[in-house]
């Protein structure tokens, strides 16, 4: 059964509160275990200085479980500790609608009943918290909500290609992919090859699957002109998506999005090696995509970038179709978008998996192939998977990849001899001496 957005983010929600909790009871366990150390050398050298620091030690701890502690009487029998709707608290949780947080009744600590945990009444996290915090992010390839799988959507709903990977997507702090069509209802067709079109309802299958962000730096945003490309824009927010790599000018469309998440800013970026004209290309002058062939006024967008975020994410349209590895001059690229400042590449374009490379510490996806894209896919362009990348604040990101293949229009995750052959593949074709276990965990020999 597929859960709905606000669930989704009622269940993070918990998730975060419960970490925090743990994160707190672990700091005054590792208070106390300093104090009986310094107590224990203080002894052994008698040394009068070291004794007084650890009474004062003692001291603090006993104000600190003094101030944690709710009162009866200050509760006057209820556990909701009134705050304003709109307060933003340190966890990222928010009040709800009668504006209260319920605080959930904690365990005993030390032989002392504690009988509620209380709100830490402070609008960011604390410099320990925020060192030991990491941020869940997860990617996909293409999707093409509509026109192959038009038939799957109208018969079963526009949620419906998500539900097999909701697991995968949904537990991630933060969802991107590649939105490979204009949303529009009206436009102009351009002349090429393939011309896609989405409605803009479909986006709800995108807001049900907990996608937070797409790419539009692509060879279809503009497949229905600038018209169709800017009701792109507003259709996704209407319906809450970021987005980035198009807009009405090169400023826009190399604009970062940039989530804090646990006190972590998480920025993405999006450009294009792969359009059908020139005329596609944003300028000071001209709407349009972030195009990646000239690289100067993209590695101008990182740098400033890296000012402003902890972990800088580059999504990039390149490549050639149905290839499986990517071209000498796309692993130069990759490498000299890493010295400039990002920390994952995530490409698309192949409509194949392509392999990984880890170049001075930072990550490389070079391929995540289709995701929500066609019916019936064929042989590679059948194999697909999430992309789960853990970070800290320190842009230190550990890779798992869990393996999936379409199946009627819905990326399904598989197992056994089918996982394995599919993340041995991705091993072959990587780079760099990367190594991909059982269950998907990247790392380098």
């Amino acid at each position: 059964m597929s859960l709905s957005r606000m669930e989704t983010k009622q269940r993070e929600q918990q998730h975060r509160t419960g970490n925090k909790r743990k994160r707190r009871r672990l700091l005054l366990l590792n208070t106390t275990l300093l104090a009986i150390i310094i107590i224990v050398v203080a002894v052994f050298y008698r040394g009068d200085q070291l004794l007084s620091t650890a009474k004062e030690q003692i001291s603090k701890l006993s104000m600190f479980k003094e101030t944690t502690k709710y009162s009866a009487a200050d509760n006057a029998g209820t556990n909701n500790a009134e705050v304003k709707p709109n307060d933003s608290l340190a966890d990222g949780n928010e009040a709800n609608d009668e504006g209260t947080i319920v605080i959930e009744d904690d365990p005993v600590i030390d032989n002392t009943p504690i009988e509620a945990t209380p709100i830490i009444e402070q609008d960011e996290l604390t410099p320990v918290e925020i060192a030991s915090s990491t941020v869940n992010l997860a990617f996909v390839g293409d999707i093409l909500q509509g026109e192959y799988i038009n038939g799957w959507l109208q018969q079963e709903g526009y949620s419906y290609p998500f539900q097999k990977a909701l697991l995968h997507l949904s537990s991630a702090d933060i969802t991107s992919g590649n939105l490979e069509m204009p949303i529009t209802t009206r436009g102009t067709p351009q002349e090429k090859t393939h011309v896609f079109k989405g409605a803009p309802e479909g986006l709800q299958g995108l807001v049900d699957a907990g996608i937070d962000i797409v790419s539009l730096a692509n060879n279809h945003t503009l497949d229905q002109g600038v018209e169709g490309m800017l009701d792109t824009i507003t259709h996704l927010d209407e319906y809450g998506i970021k987005h980035t790599g198009a807009g009405n000018n090169d400023t826009e469309a190399y604009t970062p999005v940039i989530q804090e998440i646990n006190g972590i800013k998480v920025a993405y970026l999006s450009i294009s090696h792969v359009l059908p004209v020139t005329t596609w290309k944003a300028n000071k002058y001209t709407a349009g995509v972030a195009e990646a062939y000239d690289l100067t006024r993209a590695m101008q967008a990182i740098e400033e970038t890296e000012e402003l975020a902890d972990v800088t994410i580059l999504m990039i349209h390149w490549g050639e179709e149905r290839k499986n590895k990517p071209t000498e001059a796309h692993l130069q690229m990759a490498r000299q978008l890493i010295d400039a400042g990002v920390d994952i590449i995530v490409g698309s374009h192949p409509h194949v998996l392509q392999g990984f490379e880890q170049y001075n510490g930072k990550w490389i996806a070079y391929s995540l192939g289709n995701f929500v894209f066609a019916s019936h896919p064929k042989g590679k362009q059948a194999e697909t998977g999430v992309l789960n990348a853990t970070c800290n604040i320190n842009a230190e990101c550990e890779l798992e990849f869990y393996s999936m293949k379409i199946v009627n229009a819905q990326p399904t995750p598989v197992e056994d001899e089918e996982a394995e052959e599919i993340l041995q593949f991705l091993q072959d074709v990587s780079f760099g001496g990367v190594t991909i276990d059982k269950r998907g965990k990247l790392s380098v020999k």
